[in-house]
């Protein structure tokens, strides 16, 4: 099984220190022996929450040299999605062929709103601006009006890179592989459920006659043997989870209903989250993964570090107890 690191680039002290922090532990994290870097996108998080995944992989890309580079996940309805192709490509092209491009539909309205896209035709401008991507990425031509499009340069990766999607309802997880190569599970839905809907995706992959290679899953974490370390990630992390997923209704009870927040108090759901989080000791770690994997299949686990308040020494210190007591437990 492989293991990655997940951004999203949230800070409260300095954006800049975040932004140069993550180089650093891109180039640490090759070291390692982790397998690739995702950058997220969002957009009006006060935390920083980062709005553009691509010229920060671009950076990493600049500072290693084998590792994975993938967007977890771009709101793709919410760009033009020549330049999402065009800036795949070049990324592609800049990391020697180690682009991943994750995209999702989104979920915010306030997002839509600024970005003049309608939201309540958002699956259907979703399916459309997947099939431009994915021509144009394998290099054919699509036409605009009477004009013939096709995109300079082309990505490194052939037929083209990648393309894994993100999906939570029963309809979408059906329609990954209609749409792309692989599903990212999300960080949110609990694993019980996670189950029912790998058991759905690969009955579907079964009928398509689809051969799926990748099973990623993200998930939050923090790995230490220090008590007072594991404490301070763990409030880290539920602060942010209230500041951000919980307020943006993102967040979803244990048998798979919305949470609104306006209705339900965030200290009633605490350990509900925390279960689905990675964040212990390494043997306690350890054990929730080996469930993972057999519940699920998991190929992929993609581990978000970075939380405002978990500082990049602690950072540091949890991707080496990762590296060191955690990876060879699963080596194939």
């Amino acid at each position: 099984m492989k293991f990655s690191l997940h951004y999203t680039l949230q800070s409260k002290n300095s954006w800049n220190s975040a932004y140069q922090e993550f180089l650093k532990e891109s180039i640490l994290a090759e070291e390692l022996g982790f397998y690739g870097i995702y950058v997220g996108e969002h957009h009006f998080a006060a935390d920083g929450w980062c709005p553009s995944p691509i010229p920060v992989l671009a950076a990493a890309a600049a500072v290693t040299k084998q590792m994975k580079l993938g967007t977890d996940i771009i709101v793709l309805t919410l760009h033009n999605p020549i330049k999402v192709a065009e800036d795949i490509a070049v990324l592609d092209n800049i990391s020697n062929g180690r682009s991943i491009l994750g995209i999702g539909l989104g979920y915010r309205k306030e997002e839509y709103a600024a970005f003049s896209v309608d939201f309540k035709k958002k699956k259907e401008i979703y399916d459309d601006k997947i099939k431009v991507v994915k021509s144009l990425l394998q290099g054919e031509v699509i036409k605009i009006n009477e004009f013939n499009i096709r995109i300079y340069p082309l990505p490194t990766q052939k037929p083209r890179p990648p393309i894994w999607l993100a999906a939570k309802s029963d309809e979408a997880i059906k329609a990954v592989l209609r749409r792309g190569d692989a599903w990212i599970m999300d960080p949110v839905t609990p694993i019980h459920l996670l189950e029912k809907k790998v058991r759905l995706f690969r009955e579907t992959a079964h009928m398509l006659k689809k051969h799926v290679i990748d099973f990623p899953l993200r998930r939050e974490c923090f790995v230490s043997k220090d008590k007072e370390e594991l404490k301070k990630a763990t409030e880290s992390i539920l602060r942010s989870y209230e500041e951000d997923y919980y307020k943006w209704g993102h967040l979803m009870t244990k048998e798979g209903m919305p949470i609104d927040p306006s209705r339900v108090p965030f200290n009633d759901i605490k350990d509900q989250l925390l279960d689905e989080m990675l964040i212990g000791t390494p043997s306690e770690v350890i054990e929730k993964i080996q469930v993972y994997k057999k519940l699920l299949g998991i190929t992929e686990l993609l581990l978000k570090i970075m939380f405002p308040g978990i500082t990049h020494e602690m950072r540091k210190n949890s991707m080496r107890t990762i590296s060191f007591e955690i990876m060879p437990y699963f080596k194939d």
